[in-house]
């Protein structure tokens, strides 16, 4: 799943900020969420920042893979909209930099 960065002044302004610190920063606060919300577990595909890697089960149903994509959805959309998303990024990104 490949994620384009926000598209609104204030979330862009934040992700520029966000790849100052680390490029990574951003997808990791999107696996972050998937698992603390949803419970899923992602990572980061390697150098690819913007990439979610996602390692279902060998058998998976289509309802699993419905739901995948509508959590990854809200994550992304949270990202787009929400100072709550940023706000909480932004303290991650704190403590990462011992700020």
């Amino acid at each position: 799943m490949s994620i384009q960065p926000p598209g609104g002044l204030r979330p862009r302004v934040a992700y520029a900020a966000f790849q100052r610190i680390h490029p990574a920063m951003f997808g990791q606060v999107l696996v972050m969420r998937l698992f603390r919300d949803y419970r899923i577990l992602t990572q980061i595909c390697g150098n690819q920042f913007l990439v979610l890697k996602v390692a279902p089960p060998l058998v998976v149903t289509e309802k699993q893979v419905g739901e995948f994509v509508a959590a990854a959805r809200a994550v992304v959309e949270l990202a787009h909209s929400s100072a709550l998303f940023w706000s909480e990024a932004l303290g991650m990104a704190r403590r990462a930099a011992n700020i």
